[in-house]
C-alpha cells in the first residue's frame, strides 16, 4: 500500500514540474516573441529618424553626437536582432545543421558562439535603443529647421552603396574649421589608418556648398607633390584669394615632414592680406603627423562590426528584404566576420556584388568557401621577383571556378583617381574570382581592377595578380621565415 501511494505521489509531483515548467516555458516564449516585437519596431523608428538626419544639414555639434550614438545603438540592435534569429533558427532545425555541407561548417567557426545574443541581451538591446529613441524627441523638433542637402545621400537597402556611410558627424567638424574666421594659417590633421575613408570624407567636405563658397581655390597636393621644385605648384597658388588646400602624406615617403615644413614656411612668407583665412588639411596615416597640426586633429578609426554588419547587409541583398531570406542572414554574417582582415569598405562592397548576383543559398555559400580559403600573408622586403620593394599584405586565393593547379597571388595595391576606363585594367577582381575571363596569352603577371567607387573623388584601386608557381613558392617561404622570426 506504501508503494502504490509513494508511486502515485511521484507521478503526480512529476506532472505538476511538467506543468509548470510548461508553463514557464510559454511565458518565456511569449516575453521572447514580445521583445523581438519592440526591437522590430524599435529598429523601424530608429532608422526613419536616422535616414531623415542624414538628408539634412545640421550643424550643432550636440546633435549630431546625438544622432552618432543612436546610428549605434541602431546598428547594435541590428546586429543582435539577426545573430538571436539566426541563433533560433538554427536551433529549432536541430539536427538538420549537423548534417549541413563543408560550407556550412565553415559558417559555425567563423560565427561567434551563438551563445553570446540570447534573450538578455536582446532585451537590453530594446531598452537601450527606446532609451535613445525617447532622447531623440527634442532632435526631431530642432531637427525641422535643419535644411535639407540637395541631393538625399541614400534610402537604405537601395542606394548605400552610393553614398559615404556613417561619416556625417565628422564631415560637420571638418566644415565648421574651414568656416570659421581665422588670421593664422590653421591646419587640420585628419589622421587615420589604410582605407578607412580620409580622402573621401575630405573630397565630400570640398564638395559642400558652403566650402565652395568660402574658399576662392581649393587645391589637392600629395606629399610627392611638395617634393618637386617650388614652380611645379606654385604657380597654381593666387595668394590674393583666400584658398583651402589639401595635402595627402603617402608613408612611403621618408621626407615628407620635412618637404611639408618648407612648404609651410614658404605658403606664410607668400600669402598677402587676401589671403588671410586660408586652410590647409594634412590627410596622415600615423600618430607621427599629429605634429603637422595648429589645431586638434580629427582621428578616423574603422568601423565597429555591427556597423559593418548593417552597411554590408544593406549592399548584399541590395533591394530584397533579408527577413524573406532567413537562410542567407547567417552567410552573411560569417562573410562579414571574415571581412575584418581586408580593406572592410572595399570588402564589403566586392562580396556584395557577388552576392546580389545570386540570391541563393548555393551560391551564397560557394563565396563564403573562397573567402575563408583566402590566406592573408604580411611580408617584408619580398625581393625582386615581386617587383616589391617594401612590406605589404599579400593575398593567396582560388577563384570561385574549381580550376584545378591555379592558385592566384594578389597584392600591391594601389589607389588611383582621375583614370579614364581605357587606362585602367581590363580584368576586374570580379572576373578573377568568378573564372570569367582568359589569362593574358603568355604573362604569368598583370593588373586587375579590385573597385571602383561610386562617390567622390571615385578612386579606382588596382591590384597585381601574379600566377606564377615559383614566385608563390617564395613567397610562402619568407612568409613562413618572417612568422618565424616574430
Amino acid at each position: 500500500m506504501d508503494a502504490l501511494v509513494s508511486a502515485v505521489a511521484s507521478d503526480l509531483i512529476g506532472r505538476l514540474i511538467s506543468f509548470l515548467v510548461g508553463k514557464y516555458q510559454e511565458s518565456s516564449a511569449a516575453d521572447i516573441s514580445d521583445t523581438i516585437v519592440r526591437l522590430q519596431r524599435a529598429l523601424l523608428r530608429a532608422r526613419v529618424v536616422v535616414e531623415e538626419a542624414e538628408g539634412r544639414q545640421i550643424a550643432n555639434r550636440a546633435m549630431l553626437q546625438q544622432l552618432s550614438q543612436l546610428r549605434r545603438q541602431l546598428c547594435r540592435a541590428a546586429y543582435a536582432l539577426d545573430a538571436f534569429m539566426w541563433r533560433d533558427d538554427r536551433r529549432s532545425r536541430g539536427t538538420v545543421m549537423s548534417r549541413r555541407s563543408r560550407s556550412s561548417q565553415t559558417i559555425r567557426l567563423i560565427l561567434p558562439p551563438p551563445s553570446s545574443v540570447d534573450d538578455d541581451v536582446l532585451s537590453v538591446m530594446v531598452e537601450s535603443l527606446e532609451a535613445a529613441l525617447r532622447n531623440m524627441r527634442e532632435f526631431v523638433v530642432l531637427l525641422n529647421g535643419c535644411p535639407r542637402v540637395s541631393r538625399q545621400p541614400y534610402s537604405a537597402y537601395l542606394f548605400m552603396e552610393s553614398c559615404m556611410f556613417g561619416r556625417q558627424m565628422e564631415k560637420e567638424a571638418i566644415v565648421s574649421f574651414l568656416l570659421q574666421p581665422a588670421r593664422d594659417l590653421a591646419v587640420l590633421p585628419i589622421i587615420g589608418p589604410h582605407d578607412v575613408g580620409k580622402r573621401t570624407l575630405v573630397e565630400h567636405v570640398c564638395l559642400d556648398e558652403r566650402v565652395r563658397v568660402r574658399f576662392t581655390e581649393i587645391h589637392r597636393l600629395s606629399s610627392h607633390d611638395l617634393r618637386s621644385p617650388e614652380h611645379h605648384y606654385w604657380s597654381l597658388f593666387d595668394f590674393t584669394a583666400r584658398s583651402l588646400t589639401v595635402i595627402d602624406i603617402i608613408n612611403t615617403d621618408a621626407d615628407a615632414e620635412e618637404s611639408w615644413r618648407t612648404f609651410h614656411s614658404a605658403i606664410l612668407r607668400r600669402r598677402t592680406h587676401g589671403g588671410r583665412g586660408s586652410k590647409i588639411i594634412v590627410i596622415g596615416r600615423t600618430e607621427a603627423h599629429l605634429s603637422l597640426g595648429t589645431v586638434p586633429p580629427l582621428r578616423l578609426h574603422p568601423p565597429h562590426r555591427e556597423e559593418l554588419w548593417y552597411f554590408f547587409r544593406a549592399l548584399a541583398f541590395g533591394a530584397a528584404d533579408p527577413d524573406d531570406r532567413p537562410d542567407l542572414v547567417p552567410i552573411a554574417m560569417a562573410l562579414c566576420e571574415r571581412m575584418t582582415v581586408f580593406a572592410t569598405f572595399i570588402a564589403a562592397n566586392i562580396i556584395a556584388a557577388l552576392l546580389r548576383a545570386d540570391l541563393s543559398a548555393c551560391s551564397w555559400r560557394h563565396v563564403l568557401k573562397v573567402i575563408s580559403e583566402i590566406t592573408v600573408m604580411h611580408l617584408g622586403a619580398a625581393g625582386n621577383r615581386l617587383d616589391e620593394d617594401k612590406a605589404g599584405r599579400y593575398y593567396l586565393s582560388q577563384p570561385l571556378k574549381d580550376i584545378p593547379d591555379f592558385p592566384c597571388l594578389v597584392y600591391n595595391r594601389r589607389k588611383l583617381t582621375g583614370m579614364t576606363e581605357s587606362e585602367l585594367p581590363k580584368v576586374t577582381i570580379m572576373e578573377l574570382l568568378t573564372g570569367g575571363f582568359l589569362f593574358p596569352p603568355g604573362e604569368k603577371q598583370f593588373d586587375i581592377l579590385e573597385w571602383q567607387s561610386h562617390i567622390p573623388p571615385y578612386t579606382s584601386y588596382v591590384l597585381t595578380c601574379n600566377i606564377d608557381k615559383e614566385v608563390i613558392a617564395l613567397t610562402k617561404r619568407l612568409h613562413n621565415k618572417r612568422r618565424r622570426d616574430h
